[in-house]
């Protein structure tokens, strides 16, 4: 079975930091992206719901001009062979207009029926008998049946009609004599209100449009009506011109090319008739709930995203204020390390300092079976010098050996430090005895050389001692003995006459006798 071990890691500061505006800001966008396709969802599903809407619409649309022309054609066809079969003697036209009256009062949608000979005069017409005196062959549907021997259903432009004044849509038929010639017209009109009256029934909005139109785009029917709606012509709408020479149906979003409002379109050609039925809901009432839904989202998700900006202000804030407070701590830290291995009189390492760093190049020196060498310094006759200058001179005379010390060793690997009282160390790691006799001889010259005031010294100025002990391949723990070994020799050098140093080379600590004895006299 494998162990897994997670390993936690603290983040810089900087990193913390970034992690914290790149996590707001993650939230922030995933709700903004989160909110953004909802509301285009909304927006979808309510163009989805008024397509559908409109489209039930048409199709009643559609389904009532059906229904009201083919009752209208049946009725005609009726009439038509009739007149053809029995002729309009006088005998029969009292017959005839009581079936067409009867007719007309049977049939839903038809306000007239009328029957014009060949010369356009009215024959008999479902109204009172007295107004047959009128003449209509200047009306287009007289003259299309007149110069087309199709016998099909005529539907035509809307007229004014002249018995009632009312804005009819003539739905005519042929009438053919015996040898198949032009022998007059069968009309049924179809007021304009019946169609209008059936589109108010209609859910659609104040701004919305039903219509129906012939396929040249001459309105039939409008709601909201028209006042020049027998003149009005939608043939260069979007609907004619783009969309019905690509299919019989559909939807659009169009703007109207009669009043100019945008509208969600459905759009079909009423079957088997030469009819366009279509209508549309405004996108101003379609998109005003969810314009309102879209503005509350974007204000609750700006509010939202304000205050996790503000809280990731507020955060940012406090982290940076940790952040200072640690670097300070840390500073502190530092310094109080560097007060706890810096020597606070010489401002060189102390002994805590030397004895770590001793233990580490000891180590070092033991595995890679190389030599170091340690200088142990004290200086000459320095309770006299208490006496005689006090011990702030005293300070200032330690002050003045350690500086000059300082300035004889130059490698980085080596360690100037005050061991105690008058006594300074130098560890010199990779160093051989020769090495650290060169050293330690010129310190003690340059001491000398400073002159600096001793009268208490029979020399008359301050001079030092010191005992060098340089081990090749260390034993592990065989610093303690090197440090006896090296005080030893320093109280060799005082006992010799001072101003002088004493060396020893070992090879192995556990065997402390030298290999070689070098003194250097004063």
């Amino acid at each position: 079975m494998k162990s897994f071990y997670l390993v936690s890691t603290r983040l810089s500061p900087s990193a913390l930091t970034r992690a914290l505006i790149g996590f707001i800001a993650l939230v922030c966008i995933s709700l903004i992206l989160a909110t953004a396709w909802q509301i285009n969802q909304s927006r979808h599903e309510r163009i989805a719901n008024a397509k559908v809407a409109v489209s039930n619409i048409v199709r009643a649309a559609e389904q009532q001009a059906q229904d009201t022309i083919r009752q209208a054609d049946n009725t005609l066809r009726h009439l038509v062979e009739r007149v053809e079969h029995d002729g309009v003697a006088k005998d029969q036209l009292s017959r005839l207009a009581k079936l067409m009256a009867q007719d007309v009062v049977n049939v839903e949608g038809i306000q007239g029926l009328f029957i014009y000979d060949a010369q356009g005069n009215w024959v008999a017409n479902s109204f009172s008998s007295g107004a047959q005196t009128l003449n209509n062959v200047d009306r287009a549907y007289f003259v299309y049946h007149r110069d087309h021997t199709d016998e099909s259903i005529h539907v035509d432009s809307i007229v004014k009609s002249r018995t009632t004044g009312d804005m009819v849509i003539p739905v005519s038929r042929r009438i053919n004599a015996a040898d198949g010639s032009f022998a007059g017209v069968a009309l049924a009109t179809v007021p304009v209100a019946y169609f209008q009256t059936f589109f108010q029934r209609m859910d659609v909005d104040d701004q919305g449009v039903i219509f129906l139109a012939l396929n040249n785009g001459d309105l039939l029917a409008r709601r909201p009506t028209l006042t020049a709606l027998m003149t009005t012509n939608v043939a260069k709408g979007d609907i004619f011109t783009l969309y019905l020479p690509k299919s019989d149906h559909g939807n659009a979003v169009i703007k109207s090319v009669v009043d100019g409002v945008e509208r969600i379109y459905a759009y079909r050609r009423v079957s088997g008739l030469p009819i366009v039925a279509a209508a549309g809901v405004s996108s101003q009432h379609i998109f005003a709930p969810w314009w309102a839904y879209a503005y509350r989202s974007m204000a609750l998700i700006g509010i939202i995203t304000l205050a996790l900006v503000l809280l990731g202000a507020l955060l940012y804030r406090q982290i940076q204020q940790l952040i200072t407070a640690e670097t300070e701590l840390n500073i502190a830290r530092t310094e109080l390390e560097i007060i706890a291995r810096t020597d606070s009189l010489t401002h060189m390492a102390n002994r805590r300092c030397f004895d770590a760093t001793l233990q580490q190049e000891w180590g070092r020196a033991s595995r890679n079976r190389s030599t170091i060498a340690v200088i142990l310094l004290d200086i000459d006759w320095f309770k006299q010098y208490n006496d005689l200058y006090g011990h702030l001179g005293g300070d200032d005379c330690l002050r003045q050996v350690a500086e000059i010390i300082g300035t004889c060793v130059n490698r980085p690997g080596d360690l100037v430090a005050r061991y105690g009282g008058e006594e300074f160390v130098i560890l010199l790691p990779e160093t051989n005895l020769a090495g650290a006799l060169n050293v330690a001889a010129n310190v003690r010259l340059s001491i000398a050389n400073s002159l600096i005031d001793h009268s208490g010294s029979p020399l008359g100025i301050v001079t030092i001692s010191s005992g060098v002990v340089a081990i090749s391949s260390p034993l592990k723990e065989g610093y303690r003995a090197a440090l006896e070994e090296a005080d030893r020799l320093l109280y060799c050098a005082k006992n010799k006459g001072r101003n002088s140093v004493e060396g020893r080379l070992i090879t192995c600590v556990s065997n402390p006798h030298p290999t070689a004895v070098v003194n250097f006299p004063r």
